[in-house]
């Protein structure tokens, strides 16, 4: 049994909620009484759709973060004329990321607008590399994210849930390069408090400006140490961290015992304020 089937089994016991295993243990449905709830994979029965796609479009969620004058990492929408027909002009697409390649020092990373886990991610340092990127990636999804190319040495990822973070940790790159656990990257603990209030303020605007409740928020450290957002995940996941990081177990099983708590918790029962504890 996975790490976190173990925790959600002990949680639930705990709250005496009823837990089913459904396609091969993808889906996983919860009741107490006559209340339903669901997760799918890493994805809970917490956020709305809205909050929920937002966060998936990478795109998308810079532009929210960026009207909310958080600091966060360009992130342009190419779109595939093939999936998306009647919404762009088709001679236009590689005009348009072109423009934006020339406009960030001929150095720029594209990669699924709604990919995760680092995959299809590529430098682009020319514009042939460039249109090869967003080619490939049109193979198999409806748009590409570009971004600029930064020498990122450290990303930092928060867990947020109701309007506080609970728990934070760092990440190395691996060899290849990528801030991925499943790709090689290490996780360490942030001990710094000063850093500590930086990223758990950062997050909470972050998280507030999508209005999603339950997320973990990456954090990119770039030059001068300024910090600003990669990216939202409405997916919360853990395994490979308590694989690094074993001793957080009761950590992360408090945070995904909150949040079921709060999956069925009435909606008149207000639960939503902001601080910055759980440190």
């Amino acid at each position: 049994m996975s790490i976190r089937n173990e925790l959600l089994n002990e949680i639930c016991i705990e709250q005496n909620i009823k837990l089913e295993y459904l396609a091969d243990d993808y889906i996983l449905c919860l009741s107490k009484g006559d209340q339903l709830r669901y997760i799918l994979g890493p994805y809970w029965d917490i956020n709305s759709a809205a909050a929920d796609r937002l966060a998936c479009d990478k795109a998308g969620c810079c532009t929210m973060l960026k009207i909310a004058g958080i600091s966060a990492i360009e992130h342009e929408a190419i779109y595939n004329p093939l999936r998306w027909p009647y919404l762009i002009d088709h001679k236009g697409t590689m005009s348009k990321a072109i423009a934006f390649f020339e406009a960030n020092r001929n150095k720029i990373v594209a990669k699924p607008n709604q990919g995760s886990q680092g995959k299809d991610v590529y430098f682009c340092g020319s514009v042939l590399s460039l249109e090869q990127a967003i080619q490939t990636i049109f193979i198999t999804e409806p748009d590409v994210a570009l971004s600029p190319y930064y020498e990122i040495q450290t990303e930092y990822r928060v867990f947020y849930l109701n309007g506080r973070t609970h728990y934070m940790y760092g990440k190395t790159k691996g060899n290849n390069g990528k801030h991925n656990l499943s790709q090689g990257a290490k996780a360490f603990e942030v001990m710094n408090s000063d850093l500590k209030l930086k990223l758990s303020e950062l997050a909470i605007h972050a998280a507030k400006a999508i209005n999603i409740n339950f997320a973990t928020i990456d954090i990119a450290c770039l030059e001068k140490n300024e910090l600003a957002v990669l990216e939202i995940n409405s997916g919360v996941q853990a395994q490979l961290l308590l694989k690094q990081l074993p001793h957080h177990r009761q950590t992360i099983k408090s945070i995904y015992a909150e949040a079921i708590s709060d999956m069925f918790r009435e909606a008149n029962n207000p639960s939503h304020t902001v601080d910055c504890e759980g440190f």
